[in-house]
């Protein structure tokens, strides 16, 4: 089918729209079991009062390391009377949120003693700075009565990586027309009492996004008995660790933990993917998987370019046995970086031309395994084409976006004075001027379907995504993997190689080391010192235009200590211009592996990734006794 044959029948699909719709409305009358909370466009008042104590209680301790990156940071002196209730983030941040009390209303409904704590990983530490931080409230915390039309949770999700507030609510409003089991959401501006502190205090506008619990269990596959997990950063997909549930539990994270042969059914698919032979896979796989399901799931993430996913590191995600049919069913999760906006994942560019035959990174059993059994890469494939002409057309996105944009302009507009007011910098975390730096929506929706059209059409191939994944660098190509690299490599580029042709020289890296010294040694002293390194790097990155000065914290504090660790020959903890340039020599040398005599961005991650260990993403496993 050519392109241009592709675009007429994107337009059938918009007149078939109504009808795709409506039996999907049909299937799924549950799933529209309470339109009061949720709606594409709804825009909700909610408000939250705590006491003083419990706010101080919610914050980070000072000082706060960026977690996961360099050396192991000492424990508080106060580490030996912790929090009796705290949710420890299982993300490679690996940040501790303690619940607190708090009043909470909801337009007229006003609930008291509701749990309240901060969320997330990286939106997390990219807003760390700022009153609009991702929150969960649990309404049920603390009395087991607490219900909002019917929900017992709520995720307020801050959209720091989104201007427009509107990624993440169009995004799973695809996934739901695409028939895949997803989250409704809505919007809410909320407002802030803490005695002495804030009075009634516009924080700003969240998307309020529906909890993956026993109701939307039960709403999409009729019974909420069996296993649900959600698991958090597997290598390569679903990820076999023996046959001991307890190795199970940390990094698939069990909601609700089902029964032992569930426990065990999912210890069996784990193994039928990694350690099966072709024949057995093939004769088994589909009484673990709905097969058809799961291509639709795995499509919905490839048209979306959703690489902060079960694509690229095994997370964002929930994965839930069914009692009824004993398979594994997949839901999407966390789609705030979605569309081309995973900063680790490439360029935005090259993630708005992400491949649909190969739009995961690296290896990932699961997926290679079926798309080569016979039949199936056919059967994706129509998938993928029912998909781009019904639920990821121009029209309709364009159309919901236009939506979602007339709904948030007011709130949004006064969130802006009310940050201001507070002097607050947008995006103010160790990463701020490195989010939201992803294309904006109607430019994403626009050159995303007419890649992927043409992609169908087999007239381009698609981006393949590589250098993040934990199976090793791309063949040929420098070590890499995931690490702040990946976050500064393009910027850090543009700044350092003087040729301006993306390919960063030894003597380019060495006059880069010596100017960055040079200015950090305001006092000409002839050496620097951690905090001297920190303050230089955080004055050259990049931030968004018109935001303030950098503020005291930020990407220099994490990558400082390494340096200077690697730099400092005579372990005196400071260091002269000498040791400063040659180390920046070897480091550029241990990158170069392939000797090619320049660094490619690639390359030049790599170089910051040696400085450092990237993050844990998971507890060590040790391999299965024999």
């Amino acid at each position: 089918m050519g392109f241009r044959m592709l675009k007429h029948a994107a337009a059938l699909g918009v007149l078939l729209l109504s009808v795709f719709s409506l039996s999907a409305q049909e299937r799924g009358k549950k799933a529209d079991r309470d339109d009061a909370l949720f709606g594409l466009t709804k825009v909700h008042q909610f408000h939250l009062e705590l006491t003083e104590a419990d706010w101080k209680k919610m914050q980070p301790p000072p000082g706060m390391k960026f977690p996961g990156f360099g050396p192991k940071q000492p424990a508080p002196k106060d580490a030996k009377d912790p929090p009796a209730d705290v949710h420890k983030s299982a993300g490679a941040f690996g940040t501790e949120f303690p619940w607190v009390k708090a009043d909470f209303s909801a337009d007229k409904t006003t609930i008291k003693n509701v749990g309240v704590r901060f969320k997330g990983n990286f939106t997390y530490v990219a807003s760390a700075q700022m009153l609009r931080r991702p929150l969960k409230i649990d309404l049920d915390h603390f009395d087991e009565a607490g219900r909002l039309h019917g929900q017992r949770k709520l995720n307020l999700a801050n959209g720091v990586t989104d201007a427009a507030r509107a990624r993440e609510s169009l995004a799973f409003a695809v996934y739901r027309a695409a028939g895949i089991p997803a989250s409704r959401t809505a919007y809410a501006e909320l407002t802030l009492t803490v005695p002495g502190k804030y009075d009634k205090e516009l924080v700003g506008l969240y998307t309020v996004v529906e909890q993956i619990d026993k109701a939307f269990l039960k709403a999409h596959f009729k019974n909420a008995k069996g296993l649900l997990v959600k698991p958090e950063n597997l290598r390569g997909g679903i990820e076999y660790l023996g046959e001991d549930w307890k190795r199970y539990e940390d990094k698939y994270r069990p909601k609700y933990e089902g029964t032992k042969e569930h426990q065990k059914r999912l210890i069996a698919f784990a193994r039928l993917i990694q350690k099966a032979d072709d024949a057995e896979f093939r004769k088994e796989i589909g009484g673990f998987l709905d097969i058809d399901a799961f291509l639709r799931f795995m499509a919905a993430d490839a048209l979306m370019a959703n690489l902060d996913s079960y694509l690229g590191f095994g997370h964002n995600f929930y994965l839930y046995l069914r009692p009824d049919t004993n398979q594994f069913a997949f839901i999407p999760w966390d789609l705030d970086l979605s569309m081309g906006m995973w900063p680790v994942g490439g360029p935005p560019d090259k993630q708005i031309d992400l491949s649909l035959e190969h739009p995961n990174v690296g290896q990932n059993k699961l997926i290679d395994r079926l798309l080569a059994m016979k039949g199936v890469k056919e059967k994706y494939r129509k998938t993928l084409q029912e998909l781009a002409t019904m639920a990821f057309t121009k029209e309709r996105m364009l159309t919901d976006l236009a939506a979602i944009e007339q709904a948030t302009k007011e709130p949004l507009a006064r969130e802006k004075t009310a940050a201001a007011a507070r002097k607050e910098m947008a995006r103010s975390g160790p990463f701020g001027g490195m989010v939201g730096q992803g294309p904006p929506l109607k430019v994403f929706v626009e050159k995303r379907t007419e890649s992927v059209l043409a992609q169908l059409a087999g007239e381009r191939k698609g981006y393949v995504p590589q250098g993040m994944g934990f199976g090793g660098p791309p063949k040929g190509g420098p070590p890499g993997g995931f690490g702040p690299g990946n976050f500064v490599a393009k910027p850090l580029m543009e700044t350092i190689n003087t040729g301006k042709n993306g390919k960063l020289t030894k003597d380019e890296a060495a006059a880069a080391a010596k100017k960055f010294f040079q200015d950090c040694d305001k006092d000409k002293t002839g050496t620097i010192d951690e905090s001297q390194i920190a303050a230089g790097i955080n004055r050259i990155m990049p931030r968004p235009p018109g935001a303030p000065p950098p503020g005291p914290f930020g990407f220099g504090n994490i990558v400082a200590g390494p340096i200077l660790k690697r730099a400092d020959a005579d372990k005196d903890g400071k260091v002269t211009l000498d040791e400063f340039v040659n180390a920046a020599e070897a480091l550029f040398k241990e990158a170069d592996k392939d000797k090619r005599g320049y660094l490619d961005a690639g390359g030049l991650a790599a170089a910051v990734n040696l400085l450092m260990p990237p993050p844990a993403f998971g507890p060590k496993v040790e391999a299965p006794k024999k």
